[in-house]
This record gives C-alpha cells, structure tokens and sequence, in this order.
C-alpha cells in the first residue's frame, strides 16, 4: 500500500512592506446592509433595509451607489453568496 503524504511546505513569498499591508486594495468591492426600518401591521408588515456599495471595479458604472430595498427583494444573496464564496461570509434576515 502507498502511502500519500501531503507537500506542507510554504509558498516562497515577497516581504510585505507597510504599503501593501495597509494601502489601499487594488480592487475592492464593499457592501453594507443596514438603516433596518419596520413598516406596516400584522401581515402587511415588511422590513426595509439601506443597501451602500462602494467598488472600483471597471464592471460598475457607478462607485458608489445607495438604494433600499425589502428584504424579499433580496432573499437570494445569501445562497448566491454562498455558492460563489464557498461560505467565507454570514448572513442574518430580519428578526
């Protein structure tokens, strides 16, 4: 029987110097979801969230853009999420 043993050895790597390490990425995307408002009574009740993008990725028009939205309107990020991220991120809906 062979025995299959794993390379653990490290990626040779250049030094980082303070500018990549706290400069600016070179392509970034950020989301941020919040400003959550409740509205309506019983079964016409329905969350609003604020939804704020910021990017300097050539495939926007926009840098920077701010919408709200009803959480329906976006119930399927998180498996869009989860499908291309491999699960490197969390979600929470309404409570």
């Amino acid at each position: 029987m062979v025995e299959t043993v794993a390379d653990t050895r490290r990626q040779i790597t250049k030094p980082q110097d303070l500018n990549d390490a706290y400069g600016p990425p070179s392509n970034f995307l950020e989301i941020d979801v919040s400003y959550l408002q409740t509205m309506g009574v019983g079964w016409g009740r329905f969350t609003i969230y604020e939804i704020r993008v910021k990017t300097n990725l050539p495939i926007f028009k926009l840098k920077e853009s701010t919408v709200r939205r009803r959480y329906s309107d976006f119930e399927w990020l998180p498996s869009e999420l989860e499908r291309e991220s491999k699960g490197r991120w969390s979600f929470s809906g309404p409570e």
